[in-house]
């Protein structure tokens, strides 16, 4: 699929999209107006119906393109691309599944497409989805002997699912949202059933044959989510949420390998994610980013200071280039790792993103007081990540939050005010710096951001008391109060 989106993306962009569009034609005309059975004397002639079909689903396109041409920036952020590609190839399959339950002889109300609103919903939104279950509900109506009833059912309950999953979270709510699902579609195409002139017995068949279809339809979502999550590599709820999980191979790994670094990663995920929710930014992103941020320092953990416990300094040997060398190189080097471990784009843009150009400061200044004994001439940018900065809100508040937090870690005594001017001077740096240039955080949202980090920090902190010392020895500080 990378190589896949390269080659795509190296595409002339109308012209790849009127290909989709000719193809995506050509598939749903050739599926919906095709019928393999025995053709009824007297009736419509292929011809004619081919003619009929190509001109609905030519409207169809144009409704679609018009959707993703007016509100496409909105709603197609990342990945824009892959994942029109995605959409298309959902409404192509199920078409042609409901094709295949036709010619099979079951029965029409049991076509699973409470599924592709499921699926669809979770890997590219409700909005995109309302469209496409528009179009799929038409198309299967045509498939099924132009039956308005099976359409109305289908449009009711599709878009009752595309409802229940939207804020569907762990797989153990979706399998709940799913029953449910079921549920409705029972009651539906019973009531359906009643409208369309059947008698009770009847009703109730298909009432049981709707709560066949949700059922069948959320094996089918819990089947094929997880399979086009990776193959496409599109970032859901569910994929989130097993990131987040410390038991994650790749966090274990980076636990047993930079424990100090696992620490701090985890203590920027709950930093990022208060000020995620304070400013209205996707908390469970921010927090995935800030646990996976700094894996590259796996590959030289011992050059960073949080591993360094009981343990020499290596950079006190090394030229302050040299050093800068190391430490910039763990930001290429979360980036190949995350893709070997095969992280959403998301998180990735997060690692590239965190540091954006800033300058390595303590390095640096090392350098200028090297430079003035020897007369060497230090090139600051030898001492500045090479970027890109961040673009994204989730990744503006990890890199306030991952400096702040490493800033304060540094003081002996951090006091409230001490870190209420951390924080301040964390933002005026990083603004005067230019790092928010390219970002989608506001200037309110920044110094909001700024705020709910120094809550949380000060919460993390807590009170601290010194224990009265015994006779002979000198006063030590105490454990935080709240600790056992």
């Amino acid at each position: 699929m990378e190589m896949l989106r390269a080659w795509l993306e190296g595409l002339p962009r109308v012209r790849l999209y009127a290909a989709l569009l000719f193809i995506v034609w050509f598939s749903l005309t050739l599926l919906i107006g095709v019928d393999v059975r025995p053709a009824v004397s007297g009736g419509p002639s292929p011809p004619t119906v081919f003619l009929g079909v190509g001109i609905v689903v030519a409207t169809e396109m144009w409704i679609a393109w018009y959707f993703l041409e007016r509100f496409g920036s909105k709603i197609l952020r990342k990945n824009a691309l892959i994942r029109i590609l995605l959409a298309a190839s959902l409404l192509v399959l199920f078409t042609a599944l409901a094709r295949v339950f036709v010619l099979l002889s079951l029965p029409p109300y049991l076509i699973p497409l409470a599924g592709l609103s499921i699926l669809g919903t979770i890997l590219l939104g409700p909005r995109l989805m309302f469209v496409m279950v528009v179009i799929a509900s038409v198309n299967v109506g045509i498939i099924a002997g132009n039956d308005f009833f099976l359409t109305a059912t289908l449009l009711l309950t599709s878009g009752f699912a595309i409802y229940t999953v939207l804020r569907v979270g762990p797989r153990t709510q979706l399998l709940r949202a799913g029953l449910l699902i079921a549920l409705v579609t029972a009651v539906v195409t019973f009531a359906v059933a009643l409208i369309d002139g059947r008698n009770l017995r009847m009703a109730v068949e298909l009432g049981g044959i709707g709560l066949a279809n949700g059922i069948l339809s959320l094996m089918l979502a819990m089947v094929l989510l997880p399979l086009l999550e990776n193959v496409f590599n599109i970032l859901t709820p569910q994929k989130l949420l097993e990131l987040a999980d410390t038991g994650n191979p790749l966090l274990q790994k980076l636990l047993r390998g930079a424990p100090g670094t696992f620490t701090h990663s985890m203590q920027v995920g709950e930093l990022a994610r208060n000020a995620a929710e304070r400013i209205g930014a996707d908390p469970l992103l921010a927090r995935v980013g800030a646990y996976y941020h700094d894996v590259g320092k796996l590959e030289h953990p011992n050059y960073f200071v949080e591993n360094q416990i009981s343990r020499m300094n290596p950079h006190a040997t090394l030229a302050p280039g040299l050093s800068a060398r190391i430490i910039k190189r763990h930001v290429k080097d979360g980036v190949e790792l995350g893709r070997e471990w095969n992280l959403p784009s998301e998180v990735l843009d997060m690692v590239a993103e965190h540091h954006g150009a800033t300058r390595i400061e303590y390095f640096y200044r090392k350098a200028l007081e090297e430079a003035l004994a020897t007369g060497a001439t230090v090139n600051e940018s030898d001492f500045r990540y090479p970027g890109p900065c961040p673009k994204s809100k989730e990744a503006g508040i990890l890199m306030l939050a991952d400096s702040i937090e490493a800033t304060v870690k540094s003081l002996e005594k951090p006091t409230p005010k001490r870190i209420e001017d951390i924080v301040n001077g964390t933002i005026r740096t990083k603004l005067e710096d230019g790092q928010f240039d390219q970002c989608e955080l506001t200037m309110r949202e920044i110094h909001e951001t700024g705020e709910a980090i120094r809550e949380a920090i000060i919460g993390f902190i807590g009170p601290r008391i010194e224990y009265p010392a015994a006779p002979g020895e000198q006063a030590r500080p105490a454990k935080n109060s709240t600790s056992s």
